[in-house]
């Protein structure tokens, strides 16, 4: 009976190990942020259920299995908050930007040549979304973020179709869609996966759904949420790179103000990130990471 329990349990955990490498790579090539954030909770699952097999297994402990998985749960828990802590202190320290300036892209590699993208751009064409402006920010020598902003026939709704490189090579798209009011209220959607733990101006709304990898889908969000708020959009004026820069400069402006960032005369010896901020960037990343949701 022992022997049989121990073969399912095996045969159980092989499972999870092949489910916790394929969700992630399936999900990240066909665009389900859901994939990815399922095969962090297995990971999670396996490293706590082989901790508990490894005592069990080698006789160092024989207390009741559910007290070595619980203990091998918490035990990923801190390992993970020290990778990011130091995954935090790295980002604070570097060069790279928080938030980048943009300028425009004229070389034409905007789009990335794959079957997804191709999609999505002759979707925005089908739709009748005008192109706008191509950018490009410099993250580090080498390596941009590449943005296309398109607007709507009725000019009062702008998707921004964010590039980002991947570790390994590749790229990911992520969407930002706003429509702005006559008072200057601003209502955002977006898909951004990446933890910011910020804050947003009060005149903005935004609502972040990093596990809606579908453009069309993030849209009709949007859509339902300008008529459950009673939003009247009016059509916007301003250039899109302006604009852009322009909100990246209130959000620093803004974050260093309420102690997010350090101010700028003091980021070579402090970091770019204050300790309160690095705080709200640690609980973004898990938030992010295994809720799906984000805290800003």
């Amino acid at each position: 009976m022992i022997s049989e329990y121990s073969e399912i349990l095996q045969y159980g955990l092989l499972t999870v190990v092949v489910l916790t490498i394929l969700l992630p790579m399936y999900g990240s090539r066909h665009g389900i942020p859901a994939f990815m954030l399922l095969g962090r909770w297995l990971r999670w699952f396996l490293f706590a259920a082989l901790f508990a097999y490894f005592l069990k297994t080698f006789g160092l402990s024989y207390r009741p299995d559910w007290v070595h998985f619980l203990a091998g749960f918490t035990l990923w828990f801190i390992v993970e908050t020290g990778y990011n802590w130091l995954a935090i202190k790295a980002l604070s320290q570097s060069d790279l930007p928080l938030f980048p300036e943009f300028t425009e892209n004229k070389e034409g590699d905007e789009w990335p040549a794959d079957k997804q993208f191709i999609e999505i751009k002759d979707w925005l064409r089908e739709k009748g979304f005008k192109r706008l402006k191509a950018l490009k920010a410099e993250l580090f020598e080498g390596t941009h973020l590449r943005a296309s902003i398109y607007e709507s026939p009725d000019r009062e709704t702008r998707i921004q179709v964010l590039f980002l490189p991947k570790a390994k090579g590749g790229t990911i798209a992520c969407y930002t869609i706003s429509s702005i009011a006559e008072s200057s209220e601003r209502l955002i959607t977006d898909n951004l996966f990446l933890p910011y733990g910020g804050y947003y101006p009060e005149n903005w709304s935004l609502c972040r759904c990093p596990l809606k990898g579908s453009l069309p889908g993030l849209l009709h969000l949007h859509n339902r949420r300008i008529i459950r708020h009673s939003f009247e959009p009016i059509a916007i004026e301003e250039d899109a790179l302006v604009e852009l820069n322009e909100q990246q400069r209130i959000l620093e402006r803004l974050n260093t103000d309420n102690g997010f960032l350090v101010p700028r005369q003091y980021r070579e010896a402090l970091g770019k990130i204050t300790a309160e901020g690095r705080y709200r960037l640690w609980k973004e990343m898990w938030t992010l990471a295994y809720f799906g949701k984000s805290v800003a």
